[in-house]
This record gives structure tokens, C-alpha cells and sequence, in this order.
């Protein structure tokens, strides 16, 4: 949607409809996601322009889905950002969005080892209580299909790491589907806001029944891949051997990870969508970091 004007008219409009008047719009993102500001409200829209464009059922389902799981989340006493209560989906000019709390920016301390890994601790178990219809290793199919438009590259390390995500997807599709959980997907420590009320998870589109520790393995990866083995968080998490009770198990779900957030991001990169110097530096330390993971199992 090349001009968005009609698409913000739209919004404000279905805003009006659920009582939000006298708006005065603050465009805070035009990428993929159109989120806009709703002032003197707080509250936000959130519009999945690129989702709606490549398949507006699908787009409906992920919206319907992360408004679910973030009420879930919110009664479980998990801090999320809230949505409102007709948050959606609802539909502007071919397009999906959702209503959310507004969250204003500001400067908190920075989480301690222990204050991170409790906080994504229980984003996890309770999400192991989520009910609802999820995808079976979606999120692990993004770096599937970043794998197959890489096959053919020249280098000699992205060849190199291919062979080891061919054998690690091979072992994530061995599981049992009664084995996977239900995840956030995607809860690295980016998708942790600062807010008045203090840390809050966002983004719940990759939503997926995923391995064990998925959530756990999201948040620690590119702190241990770019801070090595004595980054104090991984330091921590590995040190409590009653939370990771199956060393394996968590391995494994490192490993992934770290393929995961390493040949999507180098995949975005090369074609002109991301950061291409920090998508080089995350495959140049990668393969050595998989191998120190699974030295300790």
C-alpha cells in the first residue's frame, strides 16, 4: 500500500466506532506494521499492512491469536502490553489492525540476570496453559525458508552453517508433537518494552508450539552469541539446574535459536531489509558458539 493516507482516514474512523474522538494521529512506525498513536488517547493501532497484503485471512489469524494470548498472558500475571478490550481484529481499507494500551517511553534500569530469566521463566509457564489454535514449529519455518533462498550462496561459512541446520532440523522434526509447548516465539530481549509499569513482553505474532526452552533459548542467544560463554545472563540461567532439567533438551533449543535468529537476519540482510554488519557478525561467531553449546551437554 504505496499511499497510506486512505488506510490512516480508515483507522481513525473505526477508532470513532469504538468511542476514541478528537484524535489527533502520531505515526510511530511505517514499516511492515503501520502503528500509530491515537492521542490525546492512550492507545495505539496497530496495522498489519505487509501480513494483509500477502494473505488477509492469515493476517486475521495471527492478530485474533496475539490478542488471545496477550488477555491469557495479563490474567496469568504475566506484564504484557494490554489490549484494549475490542482490541480486534478490525478491518480498514483491506487491512487488519488492532487497538492496544499505549505504552510512553521511558528509561528503566536494565533487567539483572536473575530479574531476565525470571521474567521470561514465567512468560513460559504460562504460556504451557494457552488453549488456543497455534502453528506447529512456525517460527522454525522462517528459518527454513531462509535456509532455501541461502542454499545456493557462495560462501564457504553460510554452506557451512547450512549443514548444520540441515541435521538440527532434522532432530526438531523428530519430536513428538505431545513434546512441543506452546511459546512466545520470538521473546528475545528486544520484545521485552520499558514502560511506567515497568518490563512488558510485546509481539505475539510468532505465537507456535515450539521445543522446550524455545522462550528461554530466544532471550539468551544473542546476548551469549556476541558476549560469550561468561555473558552474566547465560552465566546465570546456566546455573540453575533446576530450571533446565534437561541440558539436552536446552541445547538443542540454543542451537536452533541461534540458526534461527543467524540465517534469517543474514537472509533479510542480503536482499536490503536489515542490518547487514550485524547479520555478517552473527554468522562469523556462529558456528563456533553452536559448538560451545553442545561441548556442555
Amino acid at each position: 500500500m504505496s499511499d497510506r493516507s486512505e488506510l490512516v482516514s480508515q483507522l481513525l474512523l473505526t477508532a470513532e466506532k469504538l468511542g476514541l474522538t478528537d484524535i489527533d494521529p502520531v505515526i510511530l512506525s511505517k514499516g511492515g506494521n503501520l502503528i500509530i498513536h491515537l492521542t490525546p488517547h492512550e492507545v495505539i493501532v496497530r496495522a498489519a499492512v505487509v501480513l494483509s497484503e500477502q494473505n488477509a485471512g492469515h493476517a486475521h489469524d495471527i492478530l485474533e491469536r496475539e490478542v488471545r494470548v496477550a488477555f491469557h498472558l495479563h490474567n496469568y500475571g504475566v506484564p504484557v502490553l494490554k489490549p484494549m478490550p475490542d482490541a480486534g481484529p478490525h478491518r480498514a481499507a483491506g487491512v487488519w489492525a488492532t487497538f492496544w494500551r499505549y505504552a510512553p517511553p521511558v528509561q528503566l534500569e536494565p533487567l539483572s540476570p536473575s530479574e531476565a530469566v525470571a521474567l521470561v521463566n514465567k512468560l513460559s509457564l504460562a504460556m504451557r496453559d494457552f488453549a488456543g489454535p497455534m502453528p506447529v514449529l512456525g517460527v522454525w519455518e522462517r528459518a527454513c525458508q531462509a535456509a532455501a533462498r541461502l542454499s545456493e550462496h557462495p560462501d564457504d561459512r553460510i554452506q557451512s552453517l547450512l549443514r548444520v541446520f540441515r541435521e538440527i532440523d532434522i532432530q526438531i522434526r523428530s519430536i513428538k508433537r505431545e513434546a512441543l509447548m506452546p511459546a512466545h516465539g520470538d521473546a528475545h530481549a528486544g520484545n521485552v518494552l520499558p514502560s511506567p509499569e515497568g518490563w512488558l513482553w510485546i509481539d505475539f505474532e510468532d505465537v507456535s508450539y515450539m521445543p522446550a526452552y524455545w522462550d528461554l533459548a530466544s532471550y539468551i542467544c544473542n546476548l551469549a552469541l556476541f558476549g560469550g560463554s561468561e555473558e552474566p545472563t547465560y552465566v546465570y540461567l546456566m546455573s540453575q539446574a533446576e530450571m533446565i532439567k534437561d541440558p539436552s533438551a536446552f541445547a538443542l533449543a540454543l542451537t536452533a535459536r541461534t540458526l534461527l535468529a543467524t540465517l534469517s537476519n543474514l537472509d533479510l540482510a542480503l536482499v536490503g531489509d536489515g542490518d547487514l554488519p550485524f547479520a555478517i557478525r552473527q554468522l562469523e561467531l556462529a558456528e563456533a558458539f553452536i559448538s560451545r553449546i553442545n561441548e556442555r551437554v
